[in-house]
């Protein structure tokens, strides 16, 4: 029996049920939440389940009364839940939005793009190296702590002397990043390839090639969907397979019928200001 048939059944039984108690109930832990997203949201798109309220939700079939329990405030407590972290085109709007108004992250989001702006190419090393600089400040990327297996000369020649480096970022070129992130074969910088890439290809191109990848999104991702685990994304990483994790995650958003504008940055932002 698939989730959906299991959502239909326990909503039949039980009348009214939000998306904690319907995975708590399938998988026996409500931490399993996220599990059951994709399938729970097919099902209020085809108008076969209906959402009341908010924070949390609560589900039943269409046509049947929704019984919403009455809230005792004395035991509510107020935390991080990631089951409330819905995926859609508004929330990664709003996602963006909270991001930008910070008083640090917004205003130097702005910082590198003007910067970007100013000095587009990645051919001189030494405008690589403010460029990587100010990358790695900005998104603590930590490139000081290792120093002793890469320089910041030897970093920047690396990037410096890729063929074609710019034309090859500006058209989402996914090797790009493997290459940024082998370096010198001492050290993985994917990390902070990915960064490096995205930056460029959004904030100077416009476009939205790139997904970034660093331990908040390792972490999360797993909690998000059931198809992923950390393991996995470590594979990936460790065999500087960038297009392969890029593509999991055009194809998580596809699934979500995501369309909103630079869907894969404002994903990445959501999930960071929502784990951070």
């Amino acid at each position: 029996m698939g989730q959906k048939e299991k959502i239909i059944d326990l909503l039949k039984l039980n009348t009214t049920m939000t998306q904690g108690r319907l995975a708590e109930t399938i998988y026996g832990d409500k931490n399993h939440s996220p599990y059951i997203y994709a399938a729970l949201f097919k099902l209020v798109s085809d108008g076969i389940v209906t959402r009341t309220g908010s924070n949390p939700s609560y589900y039943s079939l269409s046509g049947l009364a929704s019984i919403i329990p009455q809230k005792n405030t004395k035991s509510m407590k107020i935390g991080h839940d990631i089951s409330k972290d819905v995926i859609t085109n508004k929330s990664l709007d709003e996602a963006e939005k909270d991001v930008m108004s910070t008083d640090n992250y917004g205003p130097e989001m702005e910082m590198i793009t003007r910067c970007l702006i100013k000095y587009p190419d990645n051919t001189d090393s030494d405008l690589v190296a403010m460029k990587v600089g100010l990358i790695d400040i900005t998104n603590s990327t930590h490139l000081s702590q290792h120093k002793s297996k890469i320089s910041m000369v030897e970093l920047s020649n690396i990037i410096a002397s890729i063929p074609d480096i710019d034309e090859r970022i500006k058209s989402g070129d996914p090797e790009v990043v493997n290459i940024i992130a082998r370096s010198n074969g001492k050290i993985n910088l994917f990390s902070f390839a990915t960064k490096y890439c995205c930056y460029h290809n959004k904030n100077l191109y416009g476009r939205d090639d790139y997904s970034i990848l660093d331990t908040v999104l390792k972490d999360s991702l797993p909690r998000y969907f059931e198809d992923i685990t950390k393991g996995q994304i470590q594979r990936w990483q460790n065999s500087y397979n960038y297009a392969a994790y890029n593509d999991y995650i055009t194809k998580k958003l596809d699934e979500l019928n995501i369309t909103t504008d630079f869907r894969k940055r404002k994903f990445d932002w959501f999930v960071w200001y929502k784990n951070r």
